[in-house]
Order: structure tokens, then C-alpha cells, then sequence
């Protein structure tokens, strides 16, 4: 998002929040995210202080994000001081202390981070920690946070423990990829636009398999390239954009059966079409409040449908 743009939409979220009483949390939060893309830091610093006024998660959340800020200006004390704060206010939502977990492990400070880990956990119901055991529960919020966790544990060298081998492996998490997407497919209006694309838990396995064809196997820079591409598209006029995913097991098995090169663009293709006449095919974008479309398990509010991310 470009300067310019940025400083728009953070002035069109705040202009929404009298219109939105009720929203004042996360239009702040959002707002303040658009003026930090805008260069405007003390802007942001001072709507993330009106968001923690807030209180509950919202003001949680806050509290992480201004960490964020301050850390990101040189303020390390301060910043450090937001999250001692966070922690003494015991908040019942486990998304303020996976967010905390999330930056300091981005930091590079996993010991805080394998804590905070521990104290969204620690947050989890039991139901929700009971649905990861459900046919997709490998997408739910609970198991995003308990994948972190198992991913910094193993960074610091610890031994897996009954909760990290709970986790199911990536090849797993991809095969059942296809059937949730068949979840949001829609009847196909004119205007649209298909388009192929490797989920989140898919793109390392892609990149091993096809190394010329998936360039590279950071799975952050892809899913945000992906979302700032269809922003692009939905900009210039596109009327409907569907995503249709793909894994390393359904090109290979397409591949296969044809006597196709899987990396071929008119293989590609053809095996995209086939995903999207059975149902696997994602509309983007996904409400605020429903799951992302990469597979992270958060909210697209709070994963790929940030304002920073465009």
C-alpha cells in the first residue's frame, strides 16, 4: 500500500468509528496499523492508546501492537513495559498473549516468546482445545497456537511434549486442504477470475518438489505476495475472485494420471479447473471475522486482510 493510499484508508477507518460504536476496538486497532503503513508512527501510538482504553481483547491486542511500535522505534524498555502489563491483567482471551508470542518469537526472543506461547495456551477452553482433534480441526484458532508453540519449543532445542506431538504434520494439515475449501465455493457470477495458489502448510512441500516452479519456500513472503496480487486485481475491476488450491499430492496425482509434466503451465491449469468443478475453490475475500483463506487458523482480520499487509 503506498503512502498516499495508506494515509486514506486510516483516515476513512477513523471516520467510521462514531458510525460503528460497537467496532471501536478493532477500527482502532485497524486504523492505527494503516498510519504505521503511512509513516505516521505517532499517529498509530496514539490510537493504539485509545484501543487499550477499550479493555478486554481488543485493548489486549493493543497493548502487543504498541509493543510492537515502540520496539520497531528503538523504545525497548517501553515496550517491554507493555507487555509486563498485559500479563498483570490476566485477560481471559488467549489472541493478546499468541500475539505477544508471535512478535517475540519474530524477534528472535523465543524463551519470552515459548512463554507467552504458554499463556495463550493456558487461555484455550477445553472445547476448543477438543475441536483440534475434529476432521479440520488442524485449521482452528486453538491449533495455530499450539503449532507456534511446538515450532519456537523446537527452535529452543526442547524435548517434545505430549501437547507438541498433538500436532499433526504438515502433509496432514495439506491433504485436507481441498475438502474445506469446498466449504466456501459459490455459483460462479460473470467477471471472475481463478485463481491457482499453494496454502500456507503446502508451500515448503511444493518448493522441495518443484524448486523452479516455487521459487522459494518462505511461506510468509508467498501468502502476503498472493494477498497484495489479489488486492491488485479486485483494484482494476475483477468482479469475483476465487481461489483454488493446490497440493504437491493432488498436481503430482493429476500429473500422473495424464502423463503430464506437473510444473507444465497447461498441466497446471487443467489440474486447477478439475479442483474447481469438484468443489475445492476458496472466494476471496473471506468476511472479517471468518477464517483466513492461507490456512494460518486466525481471522482474516487478524491475518491476511490487515491493512499493513496491502
Amino acid at each position: 500500500m503506498r503512502t498516499e493510499s495508506a494515509a486514506a484508508t486510516a483516515a476513512q477507518l477513523e471516520a467510521e468509528l462514531e458510525q460503528y460504536p460497537d467496532e471501536r476496538g478493532p477500527i482502532l486497532l485497524d486504523a492505527a496499523q494503516a498510519w504505521r503503513q503511512a509513516g505516521d508512527d505517532d499517529r498509530a501510538i496514539a490510537l493504539l492508546t485509545q484501543a487499550i482504553a477499550v479493555g478486554g481483547e481488543d485493548g489486549g491486542n493493543a497493548r502487543v501492537e504498541l509493543a510492537e511500535v515502540l520496539f520497531d522505534l528503538g523504545r525497548a524498555e517501553e515496550a517491554q513495559a507493555c507487555l509486563d502489563e498485559l500479563r498483570r491483567h490476566r485477560l481471559s482471551s488467549p489472541a493478546p498473549y499468541h500475539l505477544a508470542a508471535e512478535l517475540m518469537e519474530h524477534r528472535g526472543e523465543l524463551q519470552q516468546a515459548s512463554t507467552w506461547f504458554d499463556l495463550a495456551v493456558a487461555r484455550l477452553t477445553k472445547q476448543e482445545l477438543a475441536d483440534r482433534n475434529t476432521e479440520f480441526g488442524f485449521l482452528t484458532y486453538a491449533d495455530n497456537i499450539v503449532t507456534g508453540r511446538r515450532r519456537v519449543r523446537h527452535a529452543l532445542g526442547l524435548p517434545p511434549d505430549e501437547l507438541d506431538e498433538s500436532v499433526q504434520d504438515l502433509p496432514e494439515r495439506a491433504e485436507r486442504l481441498d475438502a474445506l475449501a469446498g466449504a466456501f465455493a459459490q455459483p460462479a457470477p460473470p467477471g471472475e477470475m481463478r485463481v491457482p495458489f499453494w496454502p500456507r502448510a503446502e508451500i515448503s512441500r511444493a518448493h522441495e518438489a518443484w524448486p523452479d516452479l516455487v521459487q522459494h519456500a518462505d511461506a510468509d513472503a508467498a501468502i502476503a505476495d498472493r494477498e497484495a496480487a489479489n488486492r491488485e486485481l479486485s483494484e482494476s475491476g475483477i468482479a469475483r475472485i476465487v481461489l483454488v488450491p493446490f497440493t504437491t499430492a493432488k498436481l503430482q496425482e493429476f500429473a500422473t494420471r495424464t502423463g503430464s509434466d506437473p510444473a507444465a503451465e497447461d498441466t497446471r491449469l487443467a489440474c486447477m479447473n478439475e479442483i474447481f468443478e469438484e468443489g475445492g475453490a476458496l472466494n476471496w475475500p473471506p468476511a472479517r471475522n471468518e477464517p483466513c483463506w492461507c490456512g494460518s487458523g486466525a481471522k482474516y482480520k487478524k491475518c491476511c486482510g490487515r491493512p499493513s499487509l496491502s
